[in-house]
């Protein structure tokens, strides 16, 4: 469904409301990390605190900054470190980090979709068409794939189920809304239930304070970003497209490296 403004800008409405479920249901997990930073004696007054913010939005920067010179090699970095970064989920049930499990899911919507996944790259590189990232894709896929058949006698008839279902998911729904069945559904609530399982009690209300704020100003950011990507395209979807996912990119790197850092300290 399309919605057509007093401007005549098209605006496709799953797309705002799929937005929302990232924004309100996904991005909550990492609004956590200064939670992460101050358990990890990252942050412990207020000019710690300032560090490393000021740090992470330096880190968010440059990584659009790197987007927006270099989109295509950009866009084959951010796949490669979401398959490492999704396939923490995994990572005590199977070999290599779990990087086949990140390579799985991530690569099931290249295969059942490659049109559509493609014509998304193609948004996100600036340019008309996306094969190269999109074969990338596919071929993190087929290597998710084989490992996990390699790997097959460490995973549980349970964990066997959730491979079935997002293989389900991947071949009934548009890329997007499989990304944020996933995102939304297991990624984000499997982060916020260990995070929360391992603080004290007195320690939950910052936390959820925290995250409110952060996710609201992070929405703010957006928004904005949004509002000036807009004014170059005839459909604001595009905008939306590269808002969602190239500060998604931005927002993973800090989050991810924070996350390496905590396990590693704590390994």
């Amino acid at each position: 469904m399309h919605l057509c403004t007093p401007w005549e800008v098209s605006v496709d409405l799953s797309l705002i409301l799929a937005s929302c479920f990232i924004s309100l249901v996904g991005l909550p997990h990492g609004a956590l990390d200064p939670v992460i930073a101050h358990r990890c004696g990252l942050i412990y007054d207020l000019r710690s605190s300032a560090w490393f913010f000021a740090g992470y939005i330096i880190v968010v920067a440059l990584v659009v900054l790197f987007w927006l010179q270099l989109p295509s090699v950009s866009l084959l970095i951010f796949l490669l470190i979401s398959c490492i970064h999704f396939g923490r989920d995994w990572k005590q049930k199977i070999s290599f980090g779990g990087f086949a499990y990140g390579g799985f899911i991530l690569g099931l919507p290249a295969w059942t979709a490659p049109e559509q996944v493609e014509q998304i790259f193609s948004f996100l590189i600036f340019q008309n068409a996306a094969k190269v990232p999109l074969v990338f894709l596919q071929g993190l896929g087929v290597i998710g794939v084989l490992l996990l058949i390699s790997d097959r006698g460490r995973i549980s008839s349970q964990a066997a189920a959730e491979l079935l279902i997002l293989l389900i998911c991947a071949a009934s729904f548009e890329p997007l809304w499989y990304f944020i069945a996933y995102f939304c559904g297991l990624h984000s609530p499997r982060h916020l239930i260990a995070e929360f399982k391992s603080m004290r009690q007195e320690a939950r209300f910052s936390a959820y304070v925290a995250m409110l704020a952060l996710t609201i100003l992070t929405l703010g950011v957006a928004a904005i970003s949004g509002s000036h990507l807009e004014k170059y395209y005839e459909s604001i979807d595009i905008a939306i497209y590269q808002t969602i996912f190239i500060g998604l990119a931005a927002l993973t790197v800090p989050h991810m490296c924070l996350l390496e850092w905590a396990a590693k300290k704590h390994g």
